[in-house]
Order: C-alpha cells, then structure tokens, then sequence
C-alpha cells in the first residue's frame, strides 16, 4: 500500500483543529507513492469536514461492537469499514481523501487491516486523521453489534454476569443485557469526561455538572499500560468508559477528588515524556446490575491503632475504587480453611489513610483500601484479619449500601456522637466537611471505655481547630482522665450537642443499645 500523509507529533497540546493542532504534518510536492487528489480532498479539506458536524462514523456517532462478519459485510467502496489494532472505523468519505488512492484503500476493506497497515506505514498517526470515523471495537466473538429489538428472538445474557465479566465480556454483556435496554437517561449522563496534559502527565477527570448523582463511586481497572476502564456507580446504575490510549502510562494514578467541585481527577505519568495529540479512542456503554464482585487484595500493612483497633491498608492490582463516605464494602478472607470450612463475610466502611499528611500510613498508594477493624477475641472474622500480615491476601466486595452524604449539604453545622469503632464512618465525612466552604461547625463526640480503647485521637488533634471540636468521653477512664466521665445519656447531648437547630443535623455510630441511647 502506497504511504499516505504522514502525522508526526508536534508541541501543540491543545488545538483548533488545523493539521498542526492535530499532530498532522503536511507534505508538499508530489511523492512517487503519492496519488494526486482530486480539488477540494486535500488534508485541509478532511479536516474541515471532519469539524462540520458531518456524521462520519455512519452509525450516528454512538460506538458499538462490530464483529467479523458485521465488518466483512462493509467492503464496498460505497459502504466501506476498515478495522485497525482493535478499532474499527467508516472510511466511506475519506476514500476520495486517501493519498495513496482508493484503490489501495480497498485493500484493508471489510476486514481487520492491522498486519497490512503496520507492514506498510505503522508510522502514520491514523487515530487523528479518522477520529471521527470511530464506528466502535472489534469483537472476534458471536455477538451482534446492535442491540436487539424487544420483538426479536434473541437469547440474551443474565444481567448479572456482566459485572463479573472481563474486558471482552463486558463489551459483549453490556450490548446484549436484557436490562439494559429499558435504562433510562438517568442522572449519570450529566456526568462528562475531559483531559487535559503536560509533557510529563495526563489527567482525565470527571466533573458534575450539578448534583444529580449523590453517592456516585468509581472504579478504574487497567487492562495494559495503554487501555483503562473507568465505571461510574450510582445505586445499580453503572456507565463505562474504555480508553484506548494512543500512549503508554504508569500506574498507579494519582487521585484527587473535589468535595466542592464534585470534580474527580485521575493523572498518570506517562512512559515516554512527550506531548499526545490526543488521549485515543474511548467507548461509552451503560448497563444495569446487582451482581457482586469481590477482588483479591494484598495486605500492605498492617498497623496496631490501639489495645485491639487495626488499621489495614490493603491494594488490589491493577485495580482501584474510590467509595464515598458512608458508603462501605464486604471482607470475606481467601483461607476459607481459617474459618473451618465456612464463608463468612463482614461489611466495613473504608476510611481514608489519613486526616493529616503526618500520619500518612506506611506503603500507601491510590489504588488502597485502608480498613479500621476492631478484634473481638471470640469474633467470627476479625480475629483472622487482625492478624493477617504483609503479603497476605483478602477478598473486598466493590462499594455497597445507600448512604449519600451530599443529602446533608444543606446543613452548616454537623455533629457526629459516635461509640468505638463507630468513629470509622465518620471519618471519610470528616474529610469530606474540612474541605467545604459551606460546612462551618463540626462537632465529634467520642465516646469509648477507657484510655486503652481510644484510637485516633492524637490525629483528630491534629486537624481540630476553629472548625472541628473532639471530645473524648470515657466511661471507665484512670483517675489521671482530666476529661469528660460518662455514658452517653439525654443530659450529656443536651450540654454537648444542645438542640438542633435547622441549619445542623446530627450522625450517630455505634452499638445498638449506644444509638437507642442517642434517640432518646
């Protein structure tokens, strides 16, 4: 196949859509492997077509699955589809538009051209020239790449497995899921991806554009260095993004999650420090789904808090979620045998690794999950997980339950009455509160046994202030306690709490007979 125009990356981040915007490089003359282009089919002229607003792709500018023989059936110069590494594109328009003639075009037709294009110009940045010919990913399986009308007969897969399904699963499940055909335009599409870049890094980031999906939680799996899956959660809601990166990144991303924005930045570093005239190919799917995942999880450390109260950091490979606050997941532990041949379970809420930079735990990355576990000696599960060590392994269920902290925006002041291990849930809220603006008053009460039973006090000095007021409460405290001594009771609130006004609102935790203390 004769060399079509050449794309070579240029210094120019953001563009305006002219070639160089694009990474394109314009050749003059006339080369020998070159055929001459009609007038008005010069590059400038793709260009501008591809920025008229002109449906390229064919299929309406929604990406799809495309099997072989979907794509073998496009192999006319009229109706003409070409699949290269792994996408596949509409090169109806653009055979009038190829330099290297149509005829040499009509080689790649109606089938995967990857071998043909890498054998004869792998150098040519064909991502930019037909991004917007983009008619979706190419499955070598069975499965149609329409979705099928409710009057077909068509067998269709259990809503169920999709969640539990790999890459090439999922893009086939969630084309064909009978549950997915009546989901509605819920609160997720408000939801937009963007990117943005440096020589050294690239950030894509998830912005609301108002609140329409309080309790949404993410997940990014990495499939290579250069193809991510992004799913956005909301109550059985899932939306996926699957980027396929013209460039190569590192993992583990960082992770910066705007409380006041509502913004969700995920910046890799990338492997080879230079400009992408654009991230690559992304597909957007949706799909409904109740099913339950559980993920191995290594255990990176594992620290002693107080007399029984662990902190476990945990990391998953190649895997990260980020839960928000009040929302929790269920353990279960891979050595059924510890558990005499049973498989139990328990829910915890993920905390975050630290209120303050200075208590950062040890080998902490984005992709962890930092757990608060509390031993009790004749307990089902937690005697086995405090124990576990370095390099041990767990199971976490991704994020569940219904809680959805941004229902309470609206309150100025918080106070959180919370008994033991009860302070776990509220302190992904305390984190979250510190950063709003709107949030004036926070004010914790603590209530535990005795000294030996506090746990993350000195870290809670440490970010209370003028915002945040701690009070620690014991009940059996030594005579050396200077602080408050009691049980929770009516009394105790009314002096500490007093009486709710409409601008505050009040979080309880802990043991059941501690929260029908707090309702009385």
């Amino acid at each position: 196949m004769p060399r079509c125009c050449g794309a070579s990356l240029v210094s120019v981040v953001d563009g305006d859509g002219s070639p160089q915007s694009l990474g394109l490089q314009i050749q003059d003359g006339n080369p020998r492997n070159k055929t001459a282009l009609a007038p008005g089919h010069s590059l400038m002229d793709w260009i501008r077509l591809g920025n008229s607003g002109a449906d390229l792709t064919g299929v309406g500018g929604v990406p799809r699955i495309v099997t072989l023989s979907e794509l073998a059936s496009h192999n006319k110069k009229n109706d003409a589809w070409i699949a290269i590494r792994g996408i596949v594109f509409n090169v109806t328009q653009y055979m009038d538009f190829h330099p290297g003639g149509i005829d040499e075009l009509m080689r790649g037709v109606g089938k995967d051209a990857t071998k043909l294009f890498e054998s004869v110009h792998a150098w040519v940045n064909y991502q930019s020239i037909l991004q917007k010919c983009v008619v979706g990913r190419l499955s070598r399986g069975s499965v149609s790449g329409t979705t099928p009308s409710p009057t077909e007969n068509t067998t269709v897969s259990n809503t169920a497995d999709c969640s539990s399904a790999t890459l090439n699963q999922i893009t086939s499940c969630t084309t064909d899921c009978a549950g997915q055909e009546n989901v509605p335009d819920g609160d997720l599409s408000s939801i937009k991806m963007d990117w943005k870049q440096t020589i050294q890094l690239i950030t894509f980031f998830f912005k609301q554009q108002t609140c329409k999906s309080p309790g949404l939680c993410y997940e990014l799996t990495k499939q290579t260095d250069s193809k991510l899956i992004f799913k956005l959660i909301f109550e059985n809601d899932t939306t996926t993004h699957i980027l396929d990166l013209i460039g190569k990144i590192k993992w583990p991303p960082t992770c910066i999650r705007n409380f006041e924005t509502m913004q969700v930045d995920f910046t890799f570093l990338k492997q080879e420090k230079m400009p992408w005239i654009n991230y690559g190919i992304q597909m957007i799917m949706r799909e409904t789904s109740t099913a339950r995942l559980f993920r191995e999880y290594e255990v990176v450390a594992n620290i002693l808090l107080s007399n029984l109260v662990h902190l476990l950091v945990l990391r998953a490979k190649d895997f990260l979620q980020i839960i928000t606050p009040g929302r929790h997941v269920i353990v279960k532990l891979n050595d059924i045998d510890m558990l005499l041949g049973k498989d139990l379970s328990r829910s915890y809420t993920p905390v975050p690794p630290c209120l303050h930079p200075d208590y950062m735990p040890p080998n902490y990355t984005s992709n962890c999950q930092c757990l608060i576990i509390k031993k009790y000696p004749n307990g089902a599960i937690s005697p086995s997980i405090t124990t576990l060590q370095v390099g041990q392994t767990l199971l976490l269920s991704g994020v569940v339950g219904t809680f959805a902290i941004e229902k309470y925006d609206r309150y100025s002041v918080i106070h959180m009455v919370a008994a033991g291990t009860g302070l776990t849930p509220m302190l992904g809220i305390i984190q979250r509160s510190l950063s709003k603006r709107s949030v004036k008053t926070i004010n914790l009460l603590h209530f535990n046994k005795n000294e030996q039973n506090m746990f993350y006090e000195d870290q809670l000095e440490k970010v209370s202030g003028k915002k945040l007021k701690v009070t620690h409460i014991l009940s059996q405290p030594r005579d050396t306690w200077t602080g408050i001594r009691g049980v929770v009771s009516y009394e105790l609130l009314e002096e500490l709490v007093g009486k709710c006004k409409p601008d505050e609102c009040v979080f309880t935790c802990g043991p059941l007979p501690f929260m029908r203390a707090t309702r009385m």
